[in-house]
């Protein structure tokens, strides 16, 4: 290459870099993938220099085209086989790029072509195009101008050609000529309507149909199809297929439609055909090959009544090509059809009379196309080059080459074997374009492929100085793209050369760095080199540490309406800035008012609901990187209600019912509840009809009851709950029939003596089946041998007509007898079911006699064995259920204790007696109605001495420090004569120490059992003792009391520590204590209380004492009987016998409200003086309402009248006239009080024979003396001087009083 052409390349590609530079060129970032492509392109392997990626730098093209030469490359060509519309321009497209310009020419049918001669040919005016326009008569088009056509591009660097262009011009021949016609079918026949044939070749071939009526084209279905001749085939005739039919031809092309005569199909309904089984009117047997990328269509031609069902199948060769093979009514057909389509196909038809099937072989043949298609090259001088050429098709094709469109002829350098072309130590003239050709039957196919050698020295590309920014464990990609011819060697260096595993350079000059770390940061330098120069770049690696989650966020299942909650936690490099997107179903999120991210890597989302189920992404990233983890969340809730119930299979008991499985809302539907609703028992009330497990179950036979109204509906359940119900059906009507049940619980049992209730459990509602529900009852006395059995007239029979009747009492039986009985349930349509015989009994009465011969048999300390006769069968009156035995100790004769023995067996065990007691017995009989008499006399029996219980109390009291004073009380249960008492003591290291670590054994014997105290000297001072001591009888020692104490030093112990007040309520008060754990050592322990404010000493109150506890760290005493809402002071004790210690003194209050508040209340606000008043009121009320009845009732006189009556009569006048009192004289006749003018007096509120003056009152004598009134409230004064003068119209009776009460 010349040097000035050199130096201009540098200028123009140091342009392109320094703008690719400030452009910040994206190919550097491009996977190696587009980087190649796009490196492809500027090494003019198609033909064009800087196009893709390298727009930008089009217009330095053209100049850089006039001083680089480059073969011509077809870039555009018609296809091989060209159909033309004579009415149109043939457009024959043919269009190539190289440098310098492109020289086009043409051949037609192998010769040259003279476009400029021919008037009807022209060029195409596009620049640098040799696309040449053929124009012709439309109405008479030229067919000379048919035939083969191939374009060559040519300049001096070489020869480019086309493939065999075959131009054909478009022909549309009608149909032969028919006349129109009719044809009748029987129905059910099958029936061809044959298409009529075109005259001539049709090119292209048409697109037949069918139609009818003049409508659109028949759809194709297993009924109708198309055969080859485009016939039409009825597999069988239905009365709808009546009409007229005619074939058509589509020439889409021409946009013209051929139609050919008329087809009148007259359905015959009168004589139909039968069904048949399926046969097959035509068959592909010999199906000729099918060329590759054609559509295949194999036909099933059946016939046959029912319909055919069609089905294909691939018998050989592998499955059915899904993407590609569809059925058309019986056809299948493949589209594109390819090599490995071919094999054996296999067609069925099948009904219900039969089946039957054929197979098709398939055969695919191929024009020649390219496996390998070679590419052109751009090599230097000396270098050596190699063109692959692999064709396929079939048959195989032969492949043959050329050089710039002529035969190759002799050269030294290059040698063909078969596919592959190769030249070696190439030189300048060896730059040419070479045709690979592949021909077999089908077709040629010719593609080209350059060699042009020139020389350039490397050139960068790639901008220098970049930095690249990954993270830890990725793949880093450092690019070097370089121009240069040869194509120069790449080599990469970090301060040296970079070799190993870690490092790979691709074929475009790019490093690629395997699981990059933080070791990888630094300068790298790229070296291009060829035997014409070399260049080097300099680029940055920084690597950072990866984004990772550390915390996924976890799988959720949450019920609707509560929280969901994904936390994504993220491990990130410090250095670079993180945001988290989270992803719903992999679109981004958008966060509401329920929906929020509260901190960077939470999603909360508030009241799910069941949209809110999805796949969420956690979604981290980095400006270098991002890292993703998923969960799913599950909104789990009731599913929907079931959906379209229907009734089926419906009778006179049952139904079927079938539903549709309603939304499962993300949890799986676990099983159904069918529930029923009827309109006579309990109308308006659903209830469970039938529970059903499993999801799938979606039908259920039903068995319903006569006599009623149904309607159904159904709920479905899953792990959350239960649906709500789904709609109900229509109602569903049963009718009336006999009873089918029997009624239950039949007995016969008996309330007095002289009686037998039979009683059973009435039919409910739903199986009452009908209207007139009675019942009837038969019973008998059962017989006495199974041999000798009654008739049935014997049986009495009762009728019940009450449908909800459950009893019936028979009277005047025998004593506790036995009945055969059965129950009858009957309805106004019949009788239900007999039931079984049942044994009942009627009543039972006491026991007529007592036990005979009770005996004592085995004796000891604590049980008696008692044996007696037992009464006969006759004396029980009933059924024995067993016998009772009384008893009481001589000493206790009012404790009388009762033990019940079930069964028949006239023996019992009496146990838990006390041993050294006198025992009185007596057994008593008793069945279901009671007791019988007890057995008498009394069996009398006295148990045996045993070994006495353990002492009632056991304790010690320090006497000095080395002397305890032990105390006890005698056993509770002496169970014998006490006869003394065992004391053993012995060392121990502390409280609670096990056996093995206690000291020697000591021990001292009581012989008087009055003696109830031993004084234990000598013994270790400060140390713990264990005192072990059993009562003794003539029979043994008894049970052991055990005590721990310790020897202390003698003086009061030290007061309780940490004293607490647990609890307290309105009467009582809860204290606990710590002891003291050092110092001498308490007897006992007690609280002392008393209410605030009282100060004396002598009022403390003491509680009941509290021994000491070795095992207890903590003891505790309730103060009880104290007064509600009152302040307490307490203090806790330790004594001993040298003193005590108490506690500081606590307070605290009881609750409620206190005695005093109560008492400070207001008398008018209390209980008892409200109640009061209210009973005086009333009285009150009464006496008034008396007063007024008797008001109404008495008579009316003054007593000034009757004071002057009384004056006439000496024996009644007083001593003094100012003074005494005379008696009224006899009542006045009610005539003669009526007869004397009215007074004004008041009527007597006594109303009896000796009225008292109830005229006066006591705002009369307001003025009167004091003394005018007795000692007892009475008013004794009298009508005299002293008193004021009333008018003489008013005279006042001189004895008239008042007394109060």
């Amino acid at each position: 290459m010349d040097w000035s052409i050199r130096q201009l390349l540098v200028v123009v590609i140091c342009c392109f870099c320094s703008s690719v530079n400030s452009e910040e060129w994206s190919l550097t970032n491009l996977p190696p993938e587009r980087l190649r492509r796009n490196l492809t392109s500027l090494y003019f392997e198609d033909g064009r220099f800087l196009t893709g990626k390298f727009s930008h730098l089009r217009h330095y093209k053209r100049r850089i085209r006039k001083h680089v030469p480059m073969p011509p490359v077809i870039t555009k060509q018609a296809p091989s086989k060209h159909i033309v519309d004579p009415r149109e321009l043939i457009v024959i497209d043919c269009e190539a790029t190289g440098s310098p310009e492109i020289r086009y020419s043409w051949l037609k049918n192998g010769r040259e072509l003279d476009v400029d001669s021919d008037s009807s040919i022209s060029w195409s005016a596009a620049p640098n195009s040799g696309t040449i326009t053929i124009e012709l008569d439309g109405d008479n088009p030229d067919k000379s101008y048919e035939g083969k056509y191939q374009c060559k591009a040519a300049n001096h660097r070489g020869t480019a050609v086309t493939n065999e262009i075959e131009v054909t011009i478009t022909a549309s021949p009608l149909f032969a000529f028919d006349e129109d016609r009719e044809i009748t079918v029987p129905v059910g026949a099958q029936h061809v309507l044959e298409c009529l044939p075109i005259l001539g070749e049709a090119i292209p071939p048409p697109n037949i149909y069918w139609t009818k009526d003049g409508s659109n084209p028949i759809d194709l279905t297993e009924r109708i199809s198309i055969d080859a001749d485009n016939n039409l085939i009825f597999a069988n005739i239905e009365e709808a297929d009546a009409g007229e039919y005619s074939c058509r031809a589509e020439y889409v092309k021409l946009g013209t439609i051929r139609i050919a005569n008329t087809l009148t199909l007259i359905v015959d309904t009168a004589s139909p055909r039968g069904a048949r089984a399926p046969s097959f009117l035509k068959r592909d047997i010999n199906l000729p090959p099918v060329n590759r990328g054609e559509d295949l269509t194999l036909r099933c031609i059946t016939e046959g009544l029912p319909t055919p069902e069609v089905r294909w199948r691939r018998t050989s060769g592998g499955a059915l090509p899904a993407a590609r093979a569809k059925v058309v009514g019986t056809s299948l057909v493949i589209e594109e059809v390819v090599e490995r389509d071919a094999g054996s196909y296999e067609c069925t038809a099948s009904n219900s009379l039969g089946k039957n099937k054929y197979e098709v072989m398939v055969t695919v043949n191929a024009a020649p196309y390219w496996k390998t298609e070679p590419e052109g090259q751009m090599l230097a001088p000396g270098d050596d080059a190699t063109i692959l050429c692999e064709a396929a098709g079939t048959p195989t094709p032969e492949v043959s080459w050329k050089r710039n469109g002529e035969p190759l002829g002799d050269q030294a350098n290059r040698r063909v074997s078969g596919t592959t072309l190769s030249l070696s130590e190439l030189v300048k003239d060896d730059s040419a374009v070479y045709q690979c050709i592949a021909r077999n039957n089908l077709g040629t196919r010719i593609t080209n492929a350059y060699i042009n050698v020139v020389e350039l020295p490397p050139i960068m590309l790639t901008a220098a100085n970049k930095k690249y920014a990954y993270v830890q464990d990725q793949d880093a990609q450092l690019h070097c793209l370089s121009f240069g011819s040869p194509k120069p060697q790449i080599t990469w260096y970090k301060e040296e050369l970079l070799a190993g595993d870690r490092y790979q350079i691709l074929s475009n000059g790019t490093l690629v760095i395997a699981t990059v770390s933080t070791e990888d940061d630094g300068m790298y330098k790229c070296m291009a080199t060829n035997k014409f120069g070399e260049e080097a770049l300099q680029a940055e690696l920084s690597v950072k540490r990866k984004t990772r989650i550390a915390t996924p966020p976890i799988a959720l299942e949450v019920k609707a309406g509560n929280e969901a909650q994904f936390v994504c936690v993220v491990d990130k490099d410090p250095d670079l800035d993180l945001t988290i997107v989270w992803l719903k179903n992999g679109a981004p999120l958008k966060p509401g008012s329920r929906i929020t991210t509260p901190v960077l890597g939470t999603l909360l989302i508030k009241d799910t609901m069941s949209s809110d189920s999805a796949l969420y992404t956690c979604l981290a990233s980095t400006t270098r990187d991002e890292a993703s983890a998923q969960a799913t969340l599950s909104v789990i809730d009731v599913p929907e209600p079931p959906l379209n119930l229907q009734l089926s299979n419906q009778a006179d008991v049952s139904v079927t019912l079938s539903w549709d499985m309603g939304n499962e809302n993300n949890s799986p539907i676990e099983g159904y509840t069918i529930q029923y609703q009827e309109n006579r028992i309990m109308p308006g009330e659903w209830q469970e009809m039938k529970v059903i497990d499993g999801r799938d179950t979606l039908t259920a036979d039903l068995d319903l009851n006569p006599w009623l109204n149904y309607e159904f509906r159904v709920t479905a359940r899953n792990k959350v709950g239960e649906s709500e119900p789904s709609d109900a059906t229509e109602r569903y009507t049963t009718p009336a029939a006999a009873p089918n049940a029997v009624p239950g619980g039949i007995k016969g049992e008996g309330t007095e003596p002289t009686n037998m209730v039979i009683s059973w459990e009435p039919l409910p509602g739903l199986q009452q089946n009908g209207p007139g529900l009675r019942y009837e009852v038969r019973y008998r006395e059962q017989p006495q041998s199974r041999r000798r059995r009654q008739a049935d007239s014997d049986w009495t029979v009762e009728t019940v007509n009450d449908p909800n009747g459950k009893e019936f009492v028979v009277e005047d039986t025998p004593t506790y007898t036995a009945y055969e009985i059965t129950v009858q349930a009957k309805n106004d349509f019949g009788d239900g079911p007999l039931s079984d015989v049942v044994v009942g009994y009627s009543g039972e009465d006491f026991p007529a006699a007592a036990v005979e011969n009770a005996a004592v048999g085995d004796v000891t300390p604590r049980s008696v064995r008692l044996d007696w006769d037992p009464i006969s069968e006759e004396d029980v009156n009933g059924d024995l259920k067993g016998y009772k035995v009384r008893y009481y100790s001589e000493d206790d004769p009012d404790n009388v204790m009762e033990k019940t023995f079930e069964g028949d067996e006239p023996t019992a065990l009496i146990d838990g007696l006390t041993p050294y007691k006198n025992y009185n017995f007596t057994v008593v009989p008793y069945n279901g109605k009671g007791d019988g008499p007890p057995s008498s006399p009394p069996v009398k029996a006295s148990t045996p001495e045993s070994t006495p219980g353990a002492p009632g109390a056991l304790r010690a009291n320090v006497v000095d420090s080395k002397t305890l004073d032990v105390q006890w009380e005698a056993p509770l249960e002496p169970n014998g004569v006490i006869t003394g008492y065992t004391l053993t003591y012995r060392t121990m290291p502390g409280p609670g120490i096990p056996e093995g670590r206690l000291g020697a054994p000591m021990e001292i014997s009581v012989d008087d059992p009055a003696t109830t105290n031993a004084e234990l000297s000598e013994l270790e001072e400060q140390t713990w003792y264990r005192i072990e001591l059993q009562a003794k009888t003539k029979i043994g020692p008894g049970d052991m009391k055990e005590l721990e104490t310790s020897t202390s030093d003698p003086a009061p112990p030290l007061k309780p520590e940490t004293v607490e007040i647990l609890d307290t309520g309105e009467n009582f008060i809860n204290v606990s204590w710590v002891p003291a754990k050092v110092g001498p050592r308490p007897s006992q322990f007690y609280v002392e209380y008393r209410e605030r404010g009282t100060n004396s000493e002598q009022m403390w109150l003491q509680t009941e004492s509290v021994d000491p506890d070795p095992y207890s760290e903590t003891l505790q005493k309730t103060i009880d009987g104290l007064n509600p809402g009152t302040r307490y002071q307490l203090r806790v004790v330790a004594s001993n016998n040298f003193g005590k210690g108490w506690t500081d003194i606590q307070e605290t209050t009881t609750e409620g409200e206190s005695p005093l508040a109560q008492a400070a209340t207001p008398v008018g606000r209390q209980g008892w003086f409200i109640g009061l008043m209210c009973a005086i009121a009333l009285l009150i009320l009464i006496l008034l309402i008396i007063c007024f009845i008797k008001k109404n009732r008495g008579g009316k006189y003054k007593v000034s009248e009757k004071e002057d009556a009384l004056k006439g009569d000496p024996e009644t006048q007083p001593i003094k006239d100012d003074a005494g009192f005379g008696e009224y004289r006899p009542r006045e006749s009610p005539d003669e009080v009526m007869a004397k003018p009215p007074t004004g007096s008041i009527p007597s509120l006594a109303g009896s024979d000796k009225p008292g003056s109830e005229t006066d009152s006591m705002a009369e004598y307001g003025d009167a003396d004091p003394g005018m009134f007795n000692e007892d409230g009475s008013f004794i004064g009298q009508y005299g001087a002293d008193k004021k003068q009333r008018p003489p119209e008013e005279p006042t009776s001189p004895a008239a009083f008042s007394t109060f009460v």
